[in-house]
This record gives structure tokens, sequence and C-alpha cells, in this order.
């Protein structure tokens, strides 16, 4: 399993600091991986947030089924892990474990279910090669908090190859 780092620059030594897990999908069809597209123009994986209780996998299956509208099939393979510190939003300082699993996602898809920000954003889930997302995710530094973040796995991807 793939681990990496990602520590934003000027964070204050001291501060508060928010921790959280997240687990997100790498779902591959046909040469193209579906994505997450916002108002930004930048793409991200779907995923998100663990909540209290709940294992990776189960989040992993409601994020995508939220974000996507589309069930997860069979079961999941482990790719990697990025432990990211950036500013927080809530906090000085946001301390973020997300873990990316390659799976399946069923063909047909319910509405989706967005939380308000996603919504404002305008959340769509679309199916794009893996050049198109990481050429518009290069283009929009900053567009987003996870757009570093998303960066490194599609590179890393591209790198071994995987997509």
């Amino acid at each position: 399993m793939r681990e990496f780092v990602l520590t934003a620059p000027g964070l204050p030594e001291k501060g508060t600091v928010y921790r959280r897990v997240a687990a997100r999908g790498i779902i591959r069809r046909a040469g193209r991986l579906l994505l997450v597209h916002t108002d930004a123009g930048d793409y991200k994986f779907p995923g998100g947030g663990v909540e209290e209780g709940e294992s990776l996998e189960a989040a992993l299956a409601r994020e995508i089924r939220e974000e996507t509208g589309r069930a997860l099939r069979g079961g999941v393979r482990p790719y990697g892990l990025v432990r990211e510190r950036r500013r927080g939003q809530t906090a000085d300082i946001l301390e973020m474990d997300s873990h990316y699993y390659f799976c399946q996602v069923e063909d047909q898809a319910a509405p989706l279910r967005l939380d308000q920000y996603e919504a404002e954003e305008h959340f769509q889930p679309v199916w794009a090669t893996l050049e198109e997302a990481l050429a518009a995710n290069r283009a929009n530094p900053g567009a987003t908090p996870w757009v570093d973040r998303e960066i490194l796995v599609m590179e890393a991807l591209q790198q071994d190859r995987e997509i």
C-alpha cells in the first residue's frame, strides 16, 4: 500500500487541531475514472469522512452512494493512504488521513444525496480519463482544499500504470 504525506506551507506551530479520517474510491471502467467534478473545474475521487462507529469500508460505500448515486459492487482493495496537514476551517489545523480503495460500482445510479456545501459547489459524478482530470486539477491549484491531495494520488496512479 502506498503512503503519502502532504503538508501545506505556513501552518502555525501551535493551535487547535481537527482530526479526520476519510475513505475514497478509485473506480475504473474502460480507461476512465468515476470522479466528482465541481464548479471550480477540478476533479476529486468520491468519498469523505468516516462517521463515529463506522468502518472505513462502510464510509466508502455510503460516500460513493451519496456523491455518485451508485452502490458498491464486490469487494474493495486498498491502494494508499494520504496523511494531510493543512489549514482548517473549524480549527487552526486539519489533520486528515484519507484511505484510497480500488472498487467497482453498479451501473444503475440513484439520485445524489449531497451535503449542503457539495450541492453549492454542484458536485457532479462524471467518467473522465486520468489525463483529463490531472490536467484540470493542475490548472486549478488551490481551487478547492482537496486539489493538491488528488493530484498526488492521480500522479501515483499514472506512475504505477494503474489506470
